[in-house]
């Protein structure tokens, strides 16, 4: 019971809007590196003199992905993870590198992210490289994939896990954070799927999944700057599945009707979702077989009380 309510509180403190509190917690997300064209360079060079041999990574096959039938295997294929933090983020990555796969990790938090690169490069014979990227940007994502592309191949999926989130009456939301947020709920998620798609459809081939919540279906008292640019999200997965799919991208909706457990401090009665799990279920829409593809999922603990939490 103290446990909920720290955290509780906890949460609370993250979602104020604005004075001192905001500016803490806006701060700890907005440390942003900018790629360059200089840095693809250096990457370009450091492959070319340190070129590795084969990798002899024990691949998943992954099916249903190429245009002609056949089954590409995972160590060949490149995961983007853009929105990379402690809980789902991490774990998508994890999942994707554990399957053999080279990931991209994408995030603004530069220092975050590359101890997570470290982490994780530990633990996989897989490519893993780290790429600040302000997702909200299209310069930045355009430069980001690029440099995906040069230094570890085309993108085989993408995925967008990025959320931003202040509780409060819709009278006391600033245009400020309504903008900010949407941006990071529904606009950096169009510019990455837009940019990711235009280099798959020459192949034929592909993944964009697009990480929603609760408030993508439901629209309650507090939750203006997350449920409108959620509700924008779901709109885009919809209509980029429509008019891809049959071009042979998957795009997938996953929605997440919970809270997603980043830490210990609670036990098996407060309702949370496991990060890993729910990297398992975007390793499973990667890996569907063309005939069955799922456009939408939605995904809580079984002692989750439905449309409830985010």
């Amino acid at each position: 019971m103290l446990a909920s309510t720290i955290w509780s509180n906890a949460k609370l403190l993250h979602s104020i809007s604005v004075g001192p509190v905001s500016v803490f917690f806006r701060f700890g997300r907005s440390t942003v590196v900018p790629n360059s064209r200089f840095r693809r360079g250096l990457r370009k060079a450091h492959r070319l003199f340190n070129a590795a041999p084969e990798s002899t990574v024990s691949a998943i096959p992954l099916r249903g992905a190429a245009a002609d039938g056949t089954t590409p295997a995972a160590a060949l294929q490149t995961a983007v993870v853009v929105g990379i933090g402690p809980g789902l983020g991490a774990a998508i990555a994890r999942r994707f590198a554990l399957g053999g796969m080279n990931v991209a990790l994408a995030a603004r938090n530069h220092s975050r992210l590359e101890q997570f690169e470290r982490e994780l490069q530990e633990s996989t014979s897989a490519t893993i490289r780290a790429f600040s990227c302000d997702a909200t940007r299209d310069s930045a994502v355009i430069d980001m994939l690029a440099e995906v592309r040069d230094d570890m191949g085309m993108p085989d999926i993408v995925v967008y896990s990025v959320q931003g989130f202040a509780r409060a009456p819709a009278l006391n939301v600033t245009t400020s954070v309504f903008e900010d947020h949407w941006r990071q709920n529904c606009l950096g998620a169009f510019v990455l799927a837009r940019e990711a798609a235009t280099m798959m459809l020459p192949r034929g081939r592909g993944t964009i999944v697009l990480i929603g919540s609760t408030s993508g279906k439901v629209a309650r008292e507090n939750h203006l700057s997350l449920a409108v640019g959620k509700f924008g999200l779901r709109a885009l997965a919809h209509i980029l599945a429509r008019e891809l799919g049959p071009q042979g991208i998957h795009v997938a909706h996953l929605i997440i009707d919970a809270d997603i457990r980043q830490d210990d401090l609670h036990g098996p009665e407060v309702p949370q979702a496991e990060p890993a799990h729910l990297a398992e279920l975007v390793w499973m829409l990667h890996a569907q077989p063309r005939s069955a593809w799922t456009s939408e999922l939605d995904a809580r603990p079984s002692n989750e009380m439905f449309w409830e939490h985010c």
